[in-house]
C-alpha cells in the first residue's frame, strides 16, 4: 500500500533520482533509514522500475503517433517499437491513435527511417510526427 510518504519520496526521486537519501529525509522529516527501507521495498515490490537520468540533447526529438488497424496486437507492435534504436518510450494510449512513441535520434534522416519501418507494418493505418521543440521538465 503507498502512504502519502511513499508518494513524497517517489515525487523527489523522479524530480532527481540521484537524490541522496538523507537529503530526502531531511526534506521530510524522516530518518534516513526510512527512505532507504522505503525505497527498497517499493523497488522490490515493483512500483519504482528503476531510476534515470533526463538529458537536454540538441538532438531531434519527436512523438510519432501511430494508428493500427483493429483486431491487432498492439502490445506486440510497442514492444518492437520500443526495441528500435532512438526510440525512447513507448505508450498504448486511447484516442485517434493506438500507441505513441517519443524519438530521440540525431538527424531528421535517422528520424525519417524509424517512421519508414512503423509504417511497413501491414496494420499501420497511419502515423503523424511532432517535433519536440522544447522540453519542461516537472519539478525542475
Amino acid at each position: 500500500m503507498v502512504d502519502n510518504l511513499d508518494k513524497r519520496i517517489i515525487e523527489m526521486l523522479k524530480r532527481d533520482s540521484r537524490c541522496p537519501f538523507v537529503e530526502i529525509a531531511g526534506q521530510l522529516g524522516v530518518s534516513e533509514g526510512t527512505i532507504r527501507s522505503r525505497v527498497h521495498r517499493m523497488t522490490e515490490e515493483g512500483l519504482i522500475r528503476g531510476f534515470t537520468i533526463k538529458t537536454s540533447s540538441r538532438n531531434v526529438k519527436a512523438l510519432v503517433e501511430i494508428r493500427i488497424s483493429v483486431n491487432t496486437d498492439t502490445e506486440k507492435i510497442a514492444r518492437e517499437l520500443a526495441g528500435y534504436e532512438g526510440v525512447t518510450e513507448v505508450f498504448e494510449v486511447t484516442g485517434d491513435q493506438d500507441i505513441i512513441a517519443i524519438v530521440d535520434v540525431e538527424s531528421s534522416s535517422q528520424l525519417n527511417d524509424i517512421i519508414e519501418r512503423v509504417r511497413r507494418y501491414d496494420n499501420t493505418l497511419s502515423t503523424r510526427t511532432r517535433l519536440i521543440l522544447r522540453e519542461h521538465f516537472g519539478g525542475s
